[in-house]
């Protein structure tokens, strides 16, 4: 399987390391419009050849699998390009800044048979793993969820190169991990009563960069109704990541790979296992070679990109009004 991997910051590095441990996986073409900056990344990664755009890399041929780890405004635009040129399509979330535009992709995809796979690498931590196996099997019952996504990114993300820059959208980036998260937890659901509040438009950014997310869910898992709470913000100065789920036997807390109760950790993050992200990439590499839709492909995921698409609309209608 050769491999196309558009973009060349940390994840592509991440990426680029889990591929090349699996077997019969060629890391061969490298995206940047900087073609030097391009260079320098195959030389040290182990890629054969660069190109400037996904349409040239695709037009090169002998390419299988194009993965996406660029800006988020980008991610449709070159997911799309690459599906309609007949290539499998791994993609750092989230998938696209709408929901029309996710379904767009879904469509594309089922198409042409290929298979499409978004990086909600979260669920393959082992803290998740384990609070997931609990509610499933009956072992913690949900009555409420507060998620917290919280970091300090006034407007722009800074890449590992420091010359690179993009701007952030603290809903549709981060808020699709916290939304997935909560997908994951409790089931897939509809939300009931969604209320969305946003804090004001960040300067030069144009969108807030604090959100407010509550909803009440009815568990496909338990039957039972579960309150939740999400807050985002890129306005942080302490950060922090977790869930914490109050359930009728026990009150657990996942955390940046790690599950917690009120003793302390009972399940840690495995230091010699393989990360989340080079499972992450297994499993879509299987579902390619074994012709089967990946665990995360597009009717996986729109659960979460409607509330997002939801919140986002609220947030529209009032900057419209």
């Amino acid at each position: 399987m050769r491999v196309c991997m558009v973009g060349t910051g940390r994840m592509a590095i991440a990426h680029s390391r889990a591929l090349e441990a699996l077997p019969d996986v060629e890391l061969h073409t490298v995206v940047n419009p900087d073609l030097a900056r391009a260079a320098a990344f195959a030389k040290e990664q182990g890629y054969l050849a660069t190109a400037p755009t996904v349409e040239a890399a695709c037009a090169s041929g002998g390419l299988d699998t194009v993965v996406i780890c660029t800006p988020n405004p980008l991610h449709f635009g070159q997911s799309a390009t690459a599906l309609r040129a007949g290539m499998h399509v791994l993609c750092e979330l989230p998938l696209a800044m709408s929901l029309d535009e996710v379904e767009t992709l879904g469509g594309l995809a089922d198409a042409a048979d290929l298979r499409l796979m978004v990086c909600h690498t979260e669920r393959y931590e082992a803290g998740r793993i384990e609070l997931r196996r609990r509610v499933s099997a009956g072992e913690l019952h949900p009555l409420q969820i507060l998620a917290r996504f919280h970091m300090l990114r006034r407007g722009h993300m800074a890449t590992a190169q420091a010359q690179h820059s993009w701007p952030d959208n603290a809903l549709w980036h981060h808020g699709c991990h916290v939304v997935d998260a909560i997908m994951d937890i409790v089931g897939p659901h509809e939300p009931l009563d969604l209320s969305a509040h946003f804090g004001p438009a960040s300067p030069g950014l144009g969108t807030p960069l604090d959100v407010s997310l509550n909803w009440r869910a009815i568990s496909p898992i338990t039957g039972e109704e579960v309150l939740v709470t999400a807050s985002l913000s890129h306005n942080a100065h302490w950060g922090h990541h977790d869930y914490l789920v109050l359930g009728r036997e026990a009150a657990l807390m996942s955390s940046r790979g790690e599950l917690h109760n009120r003793e302390g950790v009972i399940v840690e993050r495995p230091s010699s296992s393989p990360s989340g992200v080079a499972l992450q990439d297994a499993e879509f590499v299987e579902a390619v070679r074994e012709g089967r839709a990946p665990a995360l492909d597009v009717p996986t995921i729109l659960p979460t990109i409607r509330i997002v698409q939801a919140a986002w609309d609220v947030w529209l209608k009032k900057n419209r009004d």
